[in-house]
């Protein structure tokens, strides 16, 4: 049977990401995928952030990003300050990805987030009208801390300490 591979996104992956459908659905008027995930791994590169990818069967089917520290003009230092606090961010599947690949893909990035020795808490960000990814991220330790108004929807905040 295949294994998952999670790995470190690189500029080539993205096509594959858009290809493969892991990078689908509706973008404000004049963005695009690859313009969105080239902005991810420039923050990458300025250590901003970790964007990872899931391999399944040849296929891109997954990933999921650590945010250290928000783009200059996104500051929010309960949720990723640089130091201490980093937030979980983008977990995106294929429809028909693995069973339990987000988890796992959770499960990774809170691994890299403890041994990185100076991350202590992890937060997240769950539209409040998605009740299966409320209970989903409250399953993984989760606690909310926060609901923030954005446009025409409610936005929870999610924390879990980790050290």
């Amino acid at each position: 049977m295949a294994r998952i591979a999670l790995r470190a996104c690189s500029t080539r992956d993205v096509t594959r990401l858009v290809n493969d459908g892991v990078l689908a659905g509706a973008l404000p008027p004049g963005e695009t995928w690859p313009a969105r995930a080239g902005q991810w791994l420039e923050e990458m590169k300025e250590g901003r952030r970790l964007v990872m990818i899931a391999e399944f069967d040849g296929k891109m089917v997954g990933m999921g990003q650590l945010i250290f520290k928000f783009a200059n003009g996104y500051q929010d230092p309960e949720a990723a300050n640089g130091a201490e606090i980093a937030m979980l961010d983008s977990i995106r599947m294929r429809p028909d990805a693995p069973a339990n690949l987000s988890t796992y893909i959770i499960s990774e990035l809170e691994k890299y987030a403890k041994k990185t020795g100076r991350i202590k808490i992890l937060t997240f960000l769950v539209p409040m009208d998605n009740n299966r990814v409320l209970n989903q991220v409250k399953s993984w330790g989760f606690e909310e801390f926060r609901i923030m108004p954005e446009r025409a929807k409610l936005l929870a905040f999610f924390r879990k300490r980790i050290a």
